[in-house]
C-alpha cells in the first residue's frame, strides 16, 4: 500500500481509539473512520509493545483481543484496518523511539510527512510527530466525560 496523490496515512493511537469505545459517541467515531477510510485516509493504530511477547494469558493476549476488537468494530462501520504498528522500546535506553517509529511506518507506507496525520494522546508522540512534519491531532483525555476525538476527526 502506498500513500501516494490524494490518500493520506492516519495514524490514531489505539489506547485513544479504546478510550472512546464504551462512551455514548463511539458509534459516531467508527463511522467517521469508515467515512475517512472511503475518502482515501488509511488507518493504521500505534500501540506500545507488550514488554514480552510470549504465548501467556496475560499482557500479549489483551493487546492481540483489543486489536481484534477494533478491527470488528471498524470493520461493522464499513471501515478497513490497515492493522498496528507495535512502538518498540529503545535497546539501551528503554524509552519508546516513537520517531524512529513514525520514520519507518512512513518508509513502509511509502508516505511522506505531509501525507500522514498522527491522532493521538502521548504528548511525545505528538511532539516527535511534528519534528518530523507530520500534521497532529491532540487528544484530551476526558476522564468520565466524552474525549475530543470525534470532533479532532471531524477536522481532518
Amino acid at each position: 500500500m502506498s500513500a501516494t496523490g490524494r490518500n493520506k496515512l492516519l495514524i490514531i493511537s489505539r489506547d485513544t481509539l479504546l478510550e472512546a469505545e464504551p462512551r455514548a459517541h463511539s458509534e459516531q467515531v467508527f463511522r467517521k473512520l469508515a467515512s475517512l477510510n472511503r475518502t482515501g485516509h488509511h488507518l493504521l493504530l500505534t500501540a506500545a509493545e507488550p514488554d514480552h511477547w510470549v504465548p501467556t494469558r496475560g499482557n500479549v493476549d489483551d493487546a492481540l483481543n483489543s486489536q481484534a476488537k477494533l478491527q470488528q468494530r471498524i470493520h461493522e462501520t464499513g471501515g478497513e484496518l490497515e492493522g498496528v504498528y507495535y512502538v518498540p522500546r529503545s535497546l539501551f535506553t528503554q524509552d519508546r523511539n516513537r520517531e524512529g517509529a513514525l520514520k519507518d511506518i512512513l518508509q513502509r507506507y511509502a508516505a511522506t510527512p505531509r501525507q500522514a496525520i498522527l491522532v493521538s494522546s502521548s504528548v511525545p508522540f505528538l511532539k516527535a510527530a511534528a519534528r518530523l512534519g507530520i500534521a497532529t491531532h491532540e487528544i484530551i483525555a476526558a476522564g468520565e466525560n466524552e474525549s475530543n476525538l470525534l470532533k479532532e476527526l471531524k477536522n481532518i
